[in-house]
């Protein structure tokens, strides 16, 4: 395998990380399922540059330190997407550090009078 095609592995790769981060963005059970197509696809796409031999120019390894960057964000994102979708009960939101973080629901008593 040329450096070239290992070059275009990697951003192709990484393209595919990139689709997975917008699909996370509104995780629904579709775009779940989306992403373990796009997630597959990435890292077949990895083994074939492992496989390509030993050797590695910048810009791959440009490309690869990006892509761990995107990789660690897609696990955060997917973290997030099982725990939105997990169901705590209230209401989900973002705290002051941008973390997801649940709300429970607001309790109210009825009294009946008659």
């Amino acid at each position: 395998m040329t450096p070239t095609q290992r070059d275009e592995l990697a951003a192709d790769a990484r393209a595919s990380v990139t689709r997975v981060m917008a699909l996370l963005e509104r995780p629904t059970i579709e775009a779940l399922d989306r992403c373990s197509e796009e997630l597959s696809a990435a890292a077949a796409r990895i083994q074939q540059i492992n496989e390509g031999g030993a050797g590695a120019g910048d810009s791959l390894k440009a490309t690869v330190a990006g892509l761990r960057k995107d990789l660690h964000r897609v696990a955060v994102l997917l973290r997030h997407a099982w725990e939105f979708r997990a169901g705590t009960s209230g209401q989900a939101g973002y705290s002051g550090k941008g973390e997801l973080k649940a709300y429970p629901a607001a309790r109210t008593r009825w009294t009946l009078e008659g």
